[in-house]
């Protein structure tokens, strides 16, 4: 996916621009996604910027005492923080009638994180999470005292199997859905689209959401991770040929620069709008390969060689086609091929932001990747929860 803006909108260096100014209002904001990585980057940043803020967490019961031990790690901030044990796809949110008009009557932004784009994740729960949350967003909406703004996280991947060009207000282009999560999240993005006159809403699309360059939080093992987990445990005798689609650009983003990106459009953001943010210059797989070889000391065949790919098979039938890596390839590619970024990058700018590239922050990726490999979380697993579902 690569993405395609014109270049008076391209966001300038962050040291360049004013960036946002702290708030000092005492607003509530409603989290929903918690404990999830993406989800402790925004706290992070949330506590950071309004200092006099308060922060409600809507956290399943049975994820209450990791979302404990999480938010110790936040320091005094954390004291401004509330733990709401519900279920936010649930009716009602999960909650008791008190404290549902409780919430009705007090939040005024909520940044909406609980969603899948797990696509292994079974049709019941993906549409239980995915459909089930932007439902939750319109009711609680409806009866809202003063909520003034719903920040909405989607993803590139309601593209489905579309290859062409998208731009920020498309949604349905004829595309067709290659997992049940990509369906629910695009039909849950419809049914708020739908619902503009009742909920504040904008919607954030992304590539894949890589970890936290700023604090040590274990990635899900997903998506690139995966890729580059095959290369760290290849044979390290013979050259690595490349994968099918070694040319393509890969999209990603840092849990950090989202929760920066998610919360502008939480303060700047306009109702109805959708915002894309992708790298407007994403590197090629091969690159991401080179950089990846060298820190894991293997040897990569820069053209095709029959000879080298006949070695490699022989050491480890069906390597670049395994099932393992057949899954790592497909969940990295997820998207248009030219991603619009227009009012993505306009808000950027008014932020002082700008969107990393892949390159400069892959070493931590890649020892990331290391860690994955070494306690041996690469494994398939399968979301039996709602909660499992929401990384």
């Amino acid at each position: 996916m690569t993405r395609v803006a014109p270049k008076a909108s391209v966001a300038p260096p962050a040291s360049l621009a004013p960036r946002l100014e702290r708030r000092f209002g005492s607003e509530v904001v409603l989290l929903t996604g918690f404990p999830g990585a993406r989800a402790d980057a925004v706290v992070a940043h949330v506590l950071e910027r309004e200092p006099d803020a308060e922060l409600w967490l809507v956290v399943p019961q049975e994820q209450h005492a990791l979302a404990v031990s999480l938010l110790a790690a936040h320091g005094a901030g954390a004291s401004r923080v509330r733990i709401i044990v519900g279920e936010p796809c649930a009716i009602d949110l999960g909650l008791a009638r008190g404290t549902y008009a409780e919430l009705a009557q007090r939040i005024d932004r909520w940044i909406a994180l609980y969603q899948t784009t797990d696509p292994r994740a079974s049709s019941e729960l993906t549409f239980r999470v995915n459909v089930g949350a932007a439902r939750e967003i319109a009711e609680l909406s409806k009866v809202s005292a003063q909520l003034s703004h719903v920040t909405f996280l989607s993803s590139g991947a309601v593209f489905g199997d579309h290859r062409g060009t998208a731009a920020e207000e498309d949604l349905a282009l004829g595309q067709r859905f290659r997992s049940p999560a990509e369906e629910s999240l695009a039909l849950a993005e419809a049914l708020l689209r739908r619902k503009l006159a009742e909920v504040p809403l904008s919607v954030v699309r992304t590539p894949q959401v890589l970890g936290d360059r700023k604090r040590e939080r274990a990635p899900r093992p997903a998506g690139l991770y995966l890729l580059l987990a095959l290369v760290a445990t290849a044979p390290s005798d013979i050259a690595l040929p490349l994968p099918p689609g070694a040319n393509r650009p890969v999209q990603a983003l840092p849990a950090d620069f989202l929760a920066e990106a998610l919360y502008a459009v939480s303060v700047l953001g306009t109702r109805g709008h959708v915002y894309h943010f992708a790298d407007p210059e994403p590197p090629p797989l091969v690159s991401v390969l080179e950089q990846a070889a060298a820190h894991f000391g293997k040897r990569l065949e820069r053209g095709f060689d029959p000879r080298a790919l006949g070695r490699l098979l022989l050491k480890s039938p069906g390597f670049w086609l395994s099932q393992q890596s057949s899954r790592a390839l497909s969940e990295w590619v997820e998207g248009p091929r030219v991603l619009l970024t227009r009012a993505g990058d306009r808000l950027l700018e008014r932020a002082g932001l700008a969107v990393p590239g892949l390159l400069s922050y892959l070493p931590q990726v890649l020892r990331e990747t290391e860690r994955l490999v070494q306690q041996e979380r690469l494994e398939a697993t399968y979301a039996r929860t709602p909660s499992e579902a929401v990384s």
